[in-house]
């Protein structure tokens, strides 16, 4: 008898061990996540804030590097297009990435304050992408990875604050949207 009970001890034991507890730390995502380092400013980092405020309810600021990395894919992908006959990946008015800012109508970065190593939860795709557009900029310009994150980031607050969301409540259905305008 005393064999049984000691058995049900362990079961019990064993059930309270597997039982589901709440977790400490980040929620989990569908789909996990990878760190990609980049050096921002505190005003960069706070225009991330800021941006994180267009989105839907169930977004938030982790999601931000994700749709900016989106919109740089969607427009360098836009800009391969229309020289695709010429056998280029960025048309030849383009010398610089100061350049490239001007062509979309976009605020030319400032060497301003202090940039500080920041880490940013991606997406395996977006990392994909992210490493994309930086092979293409470092090779034509000489840009670093970081310097293709703030080119994204630009590119990202004026989707938002041009562009209406409509009833896109996902980060999918907000990618989607993003290249169907764009593309």
């Amino acid at each position: 008898m005393s064999r049984k009970k000691q058995n049900k001890k362990r079961e019990s034991t064993l059930a309270a061990l597997l039982k589901e507890k709440p977790k400490r730390g980040r929620p989990p995502r569908p789909v996990s996540r990878q760190n990609v380092y980049v050096t921002l400013t505190d005003t960069q980092k706070q225009e991330m804030k800021r941006l994180a405020g267009f989105l839907p309810g169930k977004l938030n600021r982790a999601d931000v590097p994700d749709l900016a990395i989106s919109v740089l894919a969607a427009r360098l992908e836009a800009l391969r297009r229309a020289v695709a006959d010429r056998t280029r990946e960025i048309p030849e008015g383009i010398t610089d990435l100061e350049s490239l800012y001007l062509l979309w109508d976009l605020p030319l970065p400032t060497g301003e304050a202090e940039q500080k190593w920041t880490s940013l939860r991606v997406s395996p795709q977006q990392v994909i992408e992210l490493g994309r557009a930086h092979g293409t900029l470092h090779a034509a310009f000489g840009a670093n990875k970081s310097q293709t994150f703030v080119l994204a980031l630009a590119l990202l607050a004026q989707f938002l604050e041009t562009e209406s969301l409509g009833e896109a409540e996902t980060l999918t259905e907000i990618r989607k949207k993003i290249f169907d305008i764009y593309l």
